[in-house]
């Protein structure tokens, strides 16, 4: 009896020893194949949507778990000061876009008068040159016939009579020539005065510079006030789905402020902390196998896209630095981002999952990624 139940023993022992033999080398053999991750997370890149103008919240369409598109609105500003100044801007524009356009009718005017003055006064000196040319000649061969005349006076071969005719004519066309030369020099101050006239041509043209800079200011203020009032409708950057909101119809929001939080469920990724000592197995493109706490059930899989080049301990916003010079060494962790390749619409960010990174050569890793680029 004794002996039946030590053998008893016996098996039953060997049987666990085989069982526990089984399951390290089962365990050794996983471990040697795959690196495990149990708090990875889901991630996404999440909008915070803000107001960039103040104002009070007149509508809000949409609601935690709206589906929206690129330019759904999404919340709506009370607009009407900012209207109300653009409606003021605007009739400052057409103000000035019409004193311009009188400034332009009167500068076309006065050239038009001026070159007709300038015109007139350039005919009148050539009229009053020519007069004076001619009486120049009169009067000089009416001086030549005096000099005659005397000189047949003296040798008494001409009257008294006929002399004194010589005279009077030298005296009536020396005034005659005054005339004509008084008339050349009123032409040619006529003629200045019209040429000075063109410098109220520069003093209009110069108006009209000012009042088109003007006329730019505004343009440029009325464009900052139609993106202001563009800015009072708040519009959907991306197709995504609302996950948050911080505001509802009746509210004041100030810039900055912000009033909800989208994210597109398509582009999520999952965002894994490794130790360093087991960062040297993972490769880009290694396989992963994902296993998420709300679906058990479900088999994802994934792939190595990124591998962080820093320690998450370096962008800590607490240092740890060690003037003390004790020392307690702690392995680090490196962050590693995997691309779920299985429909991801149900997965959520936050979500914590379980990963199981399998252990790959390089070289495969490396025709993997060439075959998907």
């Amino acid at each position: 009896m004794e002996q039946k139940l030590f053998s008893k023993t016996n098996v039953f022992s060997f049987s666990i020893l085989i069982i526990s033999g089984v399951f390290l080398a089962w365990w050794f053999y996983d471990r040697s194949n795959y690196v495990y991750v149990s708090d990875a997370r889901i991630s996404a890149t999440m909008i915070s949507i803000s107001s960039r103008i103040p104002g009070w919240v007149v509508e809000f369409p949409v609601e935690e778990g709206s589906s929206v598109q690129v330019g759904d609105v999404l919340a709506r500003i009370d607009p009407r000061d900012a209207q109300l100044r653009l409606d003021e801007l605007e009739a400052s524009l057409e103000t000035v876009k019409a004193e311009y356009a009188r400034q332009q009718s009167t500068l076309a005017l006065r050239e038009r008068q001026v070159q007709t003055q300038i015109e007139a006064g350039q005919s009148r000196l050539a009229a009053a040159t020519s007069g004076s040319s001619e009486s120049e000649v009169a009067l000089t061969q009416a001086k030549k016939e005096f000099v005659r005349a005397s000189s047949l006076l003296e040798q008494s071969m001409i009257s008294e009579g006929d002399y004194d005719v010589r005279k009077s004519e030298v005296e009536r066309t020396e005034q005659a020539y005054k005339r004509r030369v008084a008339d050349q020099n009123t032409a040619k101050a006529e003629l200045l005065l019209s040429e000075a006239n063109l410098a109220q041509l520069d003093v209009i043209r110069n108006e009209m510079q000012i009042i088109a800079s003007r006329e730019a200011e505004l343009r440029i203020q009325r464009h900052r006030l139609l993106n202001t009032v563009a800015d009072h409708t708040i519009k959907s950057p991306i197709s995504g789905v609302v996950d948050e909101s911080f505001a509802n119809p009746g509210e004041y929001v100030y810039p900055g402020q912000r009033i909800l939080m989208i994210h597109n469920p398509n582009e999520i990724w999952i965002k894994a902390n490794v130790k360093e000592t087991d960062i040297r197995h993972l490769h880009l493109g290694s396989l992963v196998s994902i296993s998420v706490d709300a679906f058990p059930d479900e088999e994802f899989k994934g792939r190595v896209v990124n591998i962080g080049n820093s320690a998450t301990s370096q962008f800590a916003l607490l240092p740890s630095p060690n003037p003390s010079g004790n020392f307690t060494k702690v392995t680090q962790r490196l962050e590693v981002q995997i691309n779920v390749e299985s429909d991801n619409r149900i997965l959520k960010p936050g979500m914590m999952v379980e990963l199981a990174i399998h252990r790959s050569d390089k070289d495969d890793t490396d025709d993997h990624v060439a075959s998907t680029q």
